[in-house]
Order: C-alpha cells, then structure tokens, then sequence
C-alpha cells in the first residue's frame, strides 16, 4: 500500500469572477520511505498542490489517501490527527517561523496540541530534534531573527520532524539559501531521510537539486502531470518534449556547452482545447489542438502524456 495516493486532484481558484485550476486531475503515488520529486516552470501549480495535499488549500474534487484514508474531504476535528503523519518544510525561512516564538516555543507547541501532556516527556523530545539539527540547549532559547537563513531552515525541519511523521512535504526549500547552504540542507535532509524512515514529495524548480535528491521524478505544466519517470530514466530519456526542453535549459559549468533547446512561444492557458503545451511545443501537429493528451504508461514503467512520445 503506497502511503501517499492522490487521485484525479484538482484545485480551483477564482478570478475576475472565473474559476480555473491550478491543479487538473492530477495522480501520483508516493511509497513509504520514498522520494518522489516534483519539477516545473514557476506558477505551474507545484506550491498549490503541496498545500493541497496538506489541506492548507481544500480541494475541488477527487481523493488524497494518506496510509488508505481520504483526507480530501475530512472536517478538522477529524483531519487534526492525520496531521502528525503529513508534515511540511516552507519555502522561506524567514516568513514560516514566527517572529515572537524563541525556538524552543515552536518546537513545543505541535507537541501540546497533539496531546503531549508531559512537560519531561516535551523536553527528551525537544532536546532529541535539536541535536539532531545541530542546535545547542542556548539556541533553543533565541528567536529567529538572530540565526541564518540556513539555520532558520534547520529551525522549519526540526518544526516539521518534531511528530514523527510518515511523510514530509518540502517546498523549495532550499531556493532562498545560498549555495554553499543549500549543499548543507540537501545532507541534512538525505540524513534524516535514512534515520527516521521518512518519504518525501520534494518540490523543485531547480533540476539538479531534484536529480541529486530524488528517486523518481513527476513533471508538471499548467497544473497537469505531463511526465513521470524514476530519477534516472528520465535524465538519460526523457520522453515529454517540455521534459526534454527543461534538462536541456540546465546551466552547465562547461564553458563551452551552450543551451540546446530553448522553450519558445507563450505559456498557454489551462481553459484551452488539446495540449496545453502546444503553443511552444516543436513536435506539435493538428491532434494536439482537439485532443488533450491522457498520462499512458509506456514498457518501462515511465509514464507520459504526449500523443508523439
């Protein structure tokens, strides 16, 4: 049994008074202990659907099974205790943590309201995360403002691990550190991986942190799943002509090697008839105007939608 099933999600926002969905009938599967990256151009729905699955933004139809129970629809007093099992990593280290908690209170407080009533018991738990994101007892007991960026990341990773969950969401987050930084958290996190069992829905724009991090990889354009592939089949063979447009934009350090393939056109629209990738794609012919292209599984155990793959 996967631990994370997603079926046929969407996600709908309003807008000058129409809907449209940041997430269409997107499904994907993440097994225990598993890594599953999630790759795509900036305000392709990648950030909504993490929410989604986190039921910080509700759902406008289909399934979110966490360990065989749908969460998509559950009220909260129902949904609370799901959520020890499903925990999240933001973005932006300087915006998730509030400013008037000292580390100490943040970490604290998940564990009150889930029914931790032993303030020693809090204590052995608190002081086991912090050694394990490199936090002395002094630092328990500062705010955030006084720590890094990339501290203030250990500080959100401590926060997410502090239940015990089964499964972490991250988003981006390593994007707003610097390099050097973000090598740092990418250990930490491939560490923890291996101590505490987790699976992981790592979301990405960056496609180096993905490949390093991932054990397979789902590919996403305007709200839809275009592409899912393990790690290294989708490097070595990319299948979806946007796939194959994002590895080969990838910077490279060779002076020498020039970009490839560039995404051409304008992003379409997700409301439009066929392909929503037609308008930029190069192999494109009459069907993908009329025809939205289903996820097909090809012999390899790959999946893809694209009616020329």
């Amino acid at each position: 049994m996967s631990l994370l099933e997603v079926n046929n999600l969407r996600t709908a926002y309003r807008s000058k008074g129409k809907v449209f969905y940041a997430v269409d009938d997107v499904s994907f599967e993440v097994g225990e202990h598993e890594t599953v990256g999630l790759v795509g151009e900036s305000g392709c729905g990648k950030s909504t659907l993490g929410k989604t699955i986190m039921r910080l933004v509700d759902p406008a139809a289909g399934e979110i099974k966490l360990k065989g129970q749908d969460i998509a629809k559950l009220p909260e007093p129902q949904l609370r205790p799901m959520r020890k099992s499903v925990q999240m990593v933001f973005q932006d280290p300087f915006a998730s943590l509030n400013p008037r908690l000292s580390v100490w209170s943040m970490l604290e407080t998940p564990l009150k309201v889930h029914g931790m009533a032993d303030p020693a018991e809090r204590k052995r738990v608190i002081s086991e995360i912090a050694e394990t994101i490199g936090f002395t007892p002094a630092a328990l007991q500062r705010y955030p403002h006084e720590f890094s960026g990339g501290q203030r990341q250990r500080i959100g990773i401590a926060r997410a691990l502090i239940l015990k969950p089964d499964l972490v969401v991250c988003d981006e987050p390593v994007s707003a550190l610097d390099l050097s930084i973000q090598a740092q958290i990418l250990n930490l996190l491939v560490d923890l991986k291996r101590e505490f069992g987790l699976a992981f829905l790592f979301i990405s724009h960056d496609l180096s942190v993905v490949r390093y991090f991932s054990d397979r990889v789902l590919v996403m354009y305007l709200g839809k799943i275009v592409e899912v592939a393990d790690q290294k089949t989708l490097w070595q063979t990319p299948r979806h002509p946007y796939t194959r447009a994002l590895l080969a934009s990838v910077p490279s350090t060779d002076p020498d090697k020039k970009i490839t393939q560039r995404i051409a056109g304008e992003i379409g629209k997700a409301a439009e008839q066929g392909c929503r990738f037609r308008s930029r794609c190069p192999l494109a012919v009459e069907r993908c105007g009329v025809e939205a292209p289903a996820l097909r599984a090809l012999a390899d155990g790959a999946q893809v939608a694209c009616h020329l793959a």
